[in-house]
C-alpha cells in the first residue's frame, strides 16, 4: 500500500564540491569509452564515504560503465555490478581488472595494433546499412581491427583482448558518418556537409593507437594507485559483474548479503540506451539476429510496447502518479503506458534491493524528474513513496544541478530537458 511520502527540506548537495580530491569527471579509468547518461564519480564517492567502509561489498544494480564500482575499489570497497547491457561487462573489466606485469600488458596491447594492420579485412558486422554509416577506408580498417581481436589468432591473454576491444569500440563513432555530437546515430546536416567535402575522419587504425596509448596511461595509473593503497589496506578490492542477472530480479545475489547500494537508474522516457551504442555493439559482435530489439524490450524504461496493450487508462496505485499517467494517456496512449511500465520496473528493482541489502544498510538512488507530453512527472517523489512502501526508511533527500552534458539528446519538444537530479538516501531497518 502506498502512503503519501513525507516532505523533506531538500539539500543542495553540489557533489562536485564535496569531493575536492577528485580532479575531474574523467580521471583515471573513468575516461575509458563513452557511455550514455553516466553519473559523475563525485556522486558514488560521496555516498561511499558517508555510508560504506573499506572491505564492505556494495552493489550497483544499474552499473552501466562501472563508475560506482571504480570509485568503490579506489576506497578499498568490493563491488558487484548488474546490467543487461553486454558492453557493461567489458567496460568494467577494462577499467578495474588488475594485471601483474603492467609493462608486458602495455606491450601486448600495442603489439595487437601492429598485428591488426596486416590482418585480412574480411570481418563484417551484422550492422544494417553498414555502407551508409561508414566510408570504405573506415570499414576496411575497422574490419582488420575487430577481425583480429575477435579471432585472436596469436592467443593473447583475455585481459589484453578485452581491453583492446574496448579501445577499438571507443573509436567506432569517431570514424562513423553519424554525428558524434548527438547521442543517437544520426547523419546530421553538419555531417552531410563534411561528407560532401570528403572531410569525415576514416583513420581507424591511427585513432586506435592514439586511444590505446591514452587509455593505457590511465589504466596503469589506476592499477598503481590501487596497488599502493592495497599495501596500506592489506588486501586488494575487487569488482565483478553478476552474470545472468537483472535489476528487477537480482538473480545470483543472496538475501542480506550487500552492505550498501548506490545506483543511477535510467530516466523514464529520457534515453534510448542501446540505440546510442548500437554501432559499437554490432562491431563487437555482441548483437545477434533480433537481440537489439530484445534488449530494447527488456530495459527499464523501455519504449517497446505494443499499442494493443496501451488502450486502458494506466493505473499504478499512487494517486498523484495515476493523475499524471491519465493526463499523458489522453494525449499519447502509448507514452502513458511507457511511464507506467517504468515505475512498475522500478518497484520490482527496489523490492529486490531491499531483499539483498543487509539490515541497517543504506541505499542511494539518483533520479531525475521528467516532463512528458508537457506533463510533469515528479519521479523522485514517486520513487520515495515506492521505497517507503517496501519498508525502506527515508534518511535524506537532496539535489544536484547537471553542469554539463557530453552529448546532445535528440528530444521531442514536449519532453523537458532535465536540469537537476535528485539523490534519495534510504535505510533498511536494522534488526
Amino acid at each position: 500500500m502506498f502512503m503519501k511520502a513525507k516532505q523533506y527540506a531538500a539539500k543542495d548537495f553540489s557533489f562536485r564540491k564535496t569531493c575536492p580530491e577528485i580532479p575531474n569527471t574523467t580521471y583515471l579509468t573513468h575516461k575509458i569509452h563513452y557511455y550514455p547518461a553516466k553519473f559523475i564519480p563525485h556522486i558514488p564517492r560521496w555516498f561511499l564515504k558517508e555510508y560504506s567502509r573499506p572491505n564492505n561489498t556494495i552493489l550497483d544494480p544499474f552499473c552501466g560503465s562501472g563508475t560506482a564500482l571504480v570509485e568503490a575499489n579506489l576506497l578499498g570497497i568490493n563491488a558487484l555490478g548488474v546490467d543487461i547491457n553486454p558492453l557493461a561487462h567489458m567496460l568494467l573489466q577494462a577499467k578495474t581488472e588488475l594485471v601483474e606485469d603492467h609493462d608486458k600488458f602495455s606491450a601486448q596491447c600495442l603489439t595487437a595494433i601492429d598485428k591488426a594492420r596486416s590482418h585480412p579485412s574480411n570481418y563484417m558486422p551484422d550492422l544494417p546499412n553498414l555502407d551508409t554509416w561508414f566510408l570504405s577506408q573506415a570499414r576496411e580498417e575497422l574490419s582488420r581491427i575487430f577481425g583480429y581481436l575477435l579471432e585472436n589468432p596469436d592467443q593473447l591473454p583475455e585481459a589484453v583482448i578485452n581491453f583492446m576491444l574496448v579501445c577499438a569500440s571507443s573509436i567506432v563513432r569517431k570514424v562513423c558518418n553519424a554525428d558524434p555530437q548527438i547521442s543517437k546515430p544520426f547523419i546530421s546536416r553538419r555531417m552531410r556537409a563534411l561528407l560532401k567535402e570528403d572531410a569525415v575522419e576514416q583513420r581507424a587504425l591511427h585513432l586506435l593507437e592514439r586511444h590505446t596509448r591514452t587509455f593505457l596511461d590511465r589504466k596503469n595509473k589506476y592499477m598503481r594507485t590501487v596497488a599502493n593503497l592495497g599495501k596500506i589496506w592489506g588486501y586488494l578490492p575487487i569488482s565483478k559483474m553478476v552474470m545472468d542477472s537483472d535489476a528487477r530480479t537480482l538473480r545470483n545475489i543472496s538475501n542480506q548479503s550487500i552492505d550498501s547500494i548506490i545506483t543511477s537508474p535510467p530516466y523514464a522516457n529520457a534515453q534510448e540506451y542501446f540505440r546510442s551504442i548500437k554501432m559499437e555493439l554490432y562491431w563487437l559482435n555482441l548483437l545477434k539476429d533480433n537481440s537489439l530489439k530484445q534488449l530494447n524490450r527488456e530495459i527499464v524504461g523501455t519504449e517497446s510496447l505494443p499499442l494493443s496493450e496501451c488502450r486502458d487508462t494506466p493505473v499504478f496505485g499512487i494517486e498523484d502518479l495515476d493523475s499524471a499517467l491519465g493526463q499523458v494517456h489522453l494525449v499519447d496512449q502509448k507514452r502513458g503506458h511507457i511511464v507506467l511500465r517504468y515505475f512498475q520496473d522500478m518497484q520490482a528493482s527496489i523490492e529486490q534491493c531491499y531483499r539483498v541489502l543487509k539490515p541497517g544498510g543504506y541505499f542511494g538512488l539518483l533520479v531525475g524528474d521528467n516532463v512528458i507530453r508537457k506533463i510533469k512527472i515528479d519521479t523522485h517523489t514517486f520513487i520515495q513513496e515506492i521505497a517507503e512502501s517496501v519498508d525502506f526508511i527515508t534518511e535524506d533527500i537532496g539535489y544536484d544541478r547537471i553542469v554539463a552534458r557530453r552529448l546532445t539528446p535528440k528530444r521531442n519538444a514536449s519532453a523537458g530537458l532535465i536540469e537537476i537530479e535528485w539523490m534519495l538516501i534510504f535505510r533498511k531497518p536494522g534488526l
